[in-house]
């Protein structure tokens, strides 16, 4: 994955666009989860595998910049962050390492890892708007 990271843009219009990209995400995941109990798994599968890139930058981006704007600022807030941002690293195992074998599961099994998927990433988004993000927007404007 290639992405290059804008360390100049300001930290309240870079949590507006995150914020914008949790709700795009959040209505693609809401379909692939659709497509997935109406039981079009490979197409769940395939969609998902389509977005995976997106998921992985918008959270590459978030570790760059949210996490070191908080560590830089704020160290007593970087426990709480910190633990709602190493939820990454389930969604970078899942998408690089249980995605490309949902299909050797059976069907039952893949509905279940797809459907807790798109729900623990739902619910990352909003922990990170309600917990990380506030800090991020009180350690930006602390160091300003």
């Amino acid at each position: 994955m290639s992405y290059r990271v804008d360390y100049n843009e300001p930290i309240p219009k870079l949590i507006e666009r995150l914020e914008r990209e949790h709700r795009e995400l959040d209505s693609k995941l809401a379909h692939v989860l659709e497509l997935s109990e109406s039981g079009n798994l490979r197409v769940a599968e395939s969609t998902l595998l389509s977005i995976s890139q997106e998921i992985l930058r918008h959270a590459v981006e978030e570790e760059a910049r949210i996490i070191r704007v908080i560590a830089d600022n704020s160290k007593d807030d970087l426990e709480s962050s910190a633990e709602v941002m190493q939820y990454h690293r389930r969604i970078e195992e899942f998408l690089k390492d249980k995605l490309p074998h949902l299909s050797e599961l059976p069907p039952s099994r893949a509905k279940q890892e797809i459907k807790d998927f798109v729900l623990e990433l739902q619910k990352h988004h909003k922990e990170e708007e309600e917990v990380t993000f506030p800090v991020a927007l009180r350690a930006a404007k602390r160091n300003s």
